[in-house]
């Protein structure tokens, strides 16, 4: 006979020993969030943001040596050449390199590290004594001077100013890494404190959870095995078998109610029998739906969908069918038929049959004499017919395909969308080429790769010569037909493994992969060919690239020191005359 307890005895056994443990893992899972807290507030609040100051700082000191250089640059082709052109570029080239050192300069305001701070004012300094030395030497004229000797001495000073300004941007450019290695060495420092903190918890919990084990063995598992016991004889059809009583109420209550359980058993197996075909039909159903479901959810591919969809399709209704999908011109057309070689797309020129077309205008389901068809509706719209056997299909798997075609119509909608808004996303409208945003993810991909199997990769920066005074001459139209002949010239003669993208404006960069730099100048020198032997509508109208060739180097941080690299070098060729090549220094 069991003993019987009333809800007034109190908790005992399960409910002791969960409660016990459940607070015991709040301390622990507590004790650990602070830490976490401590740790990653640490990293975000403090020693991340410290870390890309200086790497923002370093990267400004970079852009303004690269201003003075080209500054120094623009100078000596004024002098040279006596052509003010050379002055406009001084004068772009200085205002970047201001306003990059004074970015660093707001950067360091403050700082504690004084030896920063002072290696900073000497840049500042030395960039000054430059430049004001560099606009004596443009307010003298002296590109019109015939004597050379003036302009050699005047270049030796410049030159002393220069390697000052040089000596200094170094000399701040290391102390800088040296404070990013100092917080890098922070960051180390308090992930190992917090590890070895959270190794000490762990043990802690460890040696409390060995014990709570030893009590939940002996006062819950044990009586546990004799209820499991008791419902392994029951499943066998011992329907009067009881279990012993317990010290643990709850146990005890379980038991009870299994004993109550065990008088309709036998009637709900009765009732089991009825069912088991249905339930074993809807089952291997809505598994093929949750299949379906899985498989299309995540794919953007049309083809793709429309094919899982007919195979399922075929299996539930036992014959071939096929899918039809509205096109934007509002017209139907079949993408996949069950009954075809994988892979194989069915004709363009197959029509859709009179319920198919019934369907799609009426949006509801269409029998003809030989197939039904299926509307997938979504938001009101019709977006795509499934055409089946007209055979008999019981109202179990009816309601089945409707769940599959109701999943299918947001996948295959999905799709469509996806599949316009990557068009729009990637290409240029004018040129059809790629563009910047891919360019971008590209070279990214690209970069890692190289980086990782130590592969080459060079770029080339090309820039149409005088395209705005072409614009400005003869309208833009002309300009872009130009950049369309322009663009067909370079897709004949490039590679299969190069890609061209429109970085912006008259400006192309080519994406070279497995290449070296001297198989990089090759090519881009048979693109220069290429390009000058375009010929425009209009007479006289000669086109004409300037190119930059880089190569990724170990040194390089960050791919986007390729593209300046690649830049620079396009700079060069324009300053030198245009029409030409220039390769990158390494």
């Amino acid at each position: 006979m069991r003993v019987q307890r009333n809800d007034s005895e109190p908790e005992a056994g399960l409910v002791r020993e969960l409660l016990r443990t459940y607070h015991w893992m709040l301390v622990v899972l507590a004790f650990s969030l602070v830490i976490s807290g401590v740790t990653v507030g640490y990293h975000l609040l403090v020693a991340q943001p410290h870390h890309e100051r200086h790497v923002g700082l370093a990267f400004e000191m970079r852009n303004s040596r690269i201003g003075v250089l080209e500054q120094s640059a623009a100078l000596r082709g004024w002098l040279a050449t006596d052509d003010d052109t050379f002055l406009a570029d001084f004068s772009a080239a200085g205002e970047g390199a201001d306003r990059a050192l004074g970015r660093v300069v707001r950067g360091v305001s403050g700082d504690s590290t004084s030896g920063l701070t002072d290696a900073v004012v000497r840049v500042a300094t030395t960039r000054t004594a430059w430049n004001d030395w560099a606009v004596g030497v443009i307010d003298k004229d002296l590109a019109a001077t015939p004597d050379r000797a003036v302009i050699r001495d005047e270049l030796g000073t410049g030159r002393d100013l220069l390697n000052e300004f040089l000596d200094a941007n170094n000399e701040s450019a290391e102390l800088m890494f040296e404070e990013r290695q100092v917080t890098l060495g922070h960051m180390r420092q308090s992930l190992l404190g917090g590890f070895l903190v959270y190794v000490v918890v762990l043990i802690a919990a460890a040696v409390s959870f060995v014990r709570q084990r030893r009590a939940v063995d002996r006062e819950v598992v044990t009586p546990i095995k004799g209820l499991l016991h008791t419902i392994e004889r029951l499943q066998t059809g011992e329907l009067g078998a009881r279990s012993a009583p317990s010290d643990v109420y709850e146990l005890d209550q379980i038991g009870n109610a299994l004993a109550g359980l065990a008088s309709s058993l036998d009637a709900a197996r009765r009732d089991a029998k009825t069912r088991e075909c249905r339930l074993a039909t809807l089952a291997t159903g809505f598994e093929t739906v949750t299949r379906v479901g899985r498989e299309i959810s995540g794919s953007l591919s049309v083809r793709y969908v429309a094919s899982t969809v007919t195979s399922a399709a075929s299996d539930l209704t036992g014959g071939p069918t096929a899918l039809w999908v509205r096109g934007e011109d509002r017209t139907f057309r079949a993408v996949s038929r069950s009954d075809d070689p994988h892979g194989v797309t069915p004709p363009a020129e197959l029509r859709p049959s009179e319920a198919v077309a019934v369907a799609a205008a009426e949006a509801r389901t269409a029998t003809g004499e030989d197939h039904r068809a299926y509307p997938l509706v979504l938001a009101g719209m019709v977006v795509s017919v499934l055409e089946a056997p007209n055979t008999d299909i019981d109202p179990d798997t009816e309601q089945v395909l409707e769940v599959l075609l109701s999943t299918a119509a947001a996948a295959l909608e999905s799709a469509n969308l996806h599949s316009a808004a990557k068009e729009l996303a990637d290409v240029d409208a004018l040129t059809r080429l790629p563009n910047r945003r891919r360019f971008d993810v590209d070279m990214e991909a690209e970069w890692d790769r190289s980086r990782r199997y130590g592969r080459p990769l060079s770029m080339i920066m090309l820039d149409l010569d005088h395209f705005k005074a072409t614009n400005d001459e003869h309208g833009h139209v002309y300009g872009d037909e130009v950049l369309r002949a322009t663009t067909s010239a370079l897709t004949q003669v490039m590679r299969t493994s190069d890609t061209a993208y429109r970085y912006g404006g008259e400006e192309f960069a080519i994406l070279l992969r497995e290449t070296g730099l001297d198989d990089a100048q090759a090519v881009a020198e048979r693109l220069r060919a290429t390009v000058a032997a375009v010929e425009g509508t209009r007479p006289g109208v000669r086109v004409t690239a300037s190119l930059g060739v880089a190569e990724r180097v170990s040194a390089m941080a960050h791919h986007t020191e390729l593209v300046a690299k690649a830049d620079t070098a396009l700079y060069a060729a324009k300053s030198r005359g245009r029409d030409r090549v220039v390769m990158a220094d390494g």
